[in-house]
């Protein structure tokens, strides 16, 4: 099966302040069969979470105001359940250490490719589907 078989009925939060990026993102997504919400800042993205169950949120690290980790420890006080993929430039060990103790299941390295981003979401769906079963979150 392949990969947007695989996203559709599933909700994507995008969070990139880039425009470019984000546009980019939202056109990848734009002709399947998912639902696909897209923020500029961390403070945004914690709004569309709190009214709307995610399956994935792709997330840049660097935001104005709050970071991408400050997002996710904020989003695990909401109880917010969601696949994780932390993008980023500024790959360092901190970084790295702390998105895994927040729970990110993948990181993309900027720049990056959108055959990148297709591997990542592959692994991720693989995994939901070893570890669960589940399909999409229902609201």
């Amino acid at each position: 099966m392949d990969l947007f078989a695989r996203l559709q009925g599933m909700k994507v939060l995008l969070v990139e302040d880039e425009p470019l990026i984000r546009d980019s993102l939202q056109r990848f997504f734009a002709n399947e069969e998912c639902t696909i919400m897209a923020a500029e800042t961390g403070e945004d993205a914690l709004e569309i979470i709190k009214g709307n169950a995610c399956d994935i949120v792709i997330i840049d690290y660097r935001l104005p105001g709050m970071d991408g980790l400050e997002f996710l420890k904020r989003a695990q006080r909401l109880n917010a359940r969601f696949k994780k993929i932390l993008i980023t430039a500024y790959m360092t060990e901190p970084v790295i250490a702390e998105a895994f103790r927040l729970g990110v299941h993948e990181f993309i390295e900027k720049p990056f490719a959108m055959e990148d981003l297709e591997e990542v979401l592959v692994r991720i769906l693989e995994k939901k589907k070893r570890t669960n079963g589940r399909g999409p979150v229902k609201t």
